[in-house]
């Protein structure tokens, strides 16, 4: 079943530790302008996760308004702004997808770019003890034992480490980071965790924002 995690709780885990370091770490919720309204919480809602990218350095930020990108004005997906800091919040930027939690829709996610832009070279990695829920044409979903879902899209499937039903480790090796889609796409890793929230006093199955999880696991491994 499901674990029930009340936003109160959330805030209980906070992001002023990282909030100083500017430099690396834009605020969550500050998306690129005119791109989306985010969610500004400092509330970490992973305190346990692993960074899902197996070592650093690794970039967050939105693949599709920056250079290469689809809504990037031309440029290429190599372009150095691509693998710098700092970085930028991209859960709710507009996309498709009408989520609970972003009051403009958007992003379910984050996008990560590993250390270089090469596809096919950067593990991936279960961010906690589970299970393999899921294997797609483009990802891996895992579950962890408490229900949280976490999902892994744009892999080189060829170099999957796992199936179905698997018992994984945290830290253990998924697949590596491509830009597996419908079409091109510039190299990176798709991030997000749905877990169930008490939502105006229902509990409801939700995309919750990454972004502070990542900031906190990322440090864990790179300090």
């Amino acid at each position: 079943m499901m674990r029930f995690i009340s936003l109160c709780l959330a805030l209980a885990f906070s992001f002023s530790a990282q909030a100083d370091d500017t430099s690396r770490f834009m605020m969550p919720g500050d998306l690129i302008e005119n791109t989306g309204q985010g969610v500004a919480s400092h509330a970490i809602y992973f305190p346990q996760m692993r960074f899902p990218v197996e070592s650093g350095p690794a970039y967050a930020n939105s693949h599709a308004y920056a250079p290469g990108g689809f809504k990037g004005n031309g440029g290429s997906e190599c372009d150095p702004a691509n693998y710098s800091y700092p970085w930028r919040d991209n859960f709710c930027e507009f996309r498709k997808a009408d989520l609970p939690l972003c009051a403009s829709g958007g992003h379910q996610g984050q996008d990560i770019r590993p250390a270089t832009c090469e596809a096919s070279k950067h593990w991936a990695v279960a961010a906690e003890d589970g299970i393999v829920a899921h294997v797609g044409r483009f990802g891996v979903t895992i579950q962890s034992p408490t229900g949280t879902l976490y999902r892994y899209v744009h892999l080189d499937m060829k170099t999957l480490q796992v199936k179905p039903m698997d018992k994984i480790a945290k830290g253990s090796r998924i697949g590596k980071i491509s830009n597996n889609w419908l079409g091109p796409l510039p190299i990176h890793l798709h991030f997000d965790a749905k877990d169930t929230i008490m939502l105006n006093g229902e509990p409801k199955a939700v995309f919750l924002p990454p972004y502070t999880s990542l900031v906190a696991s990322y440090q864990l491994i790179m300090d």
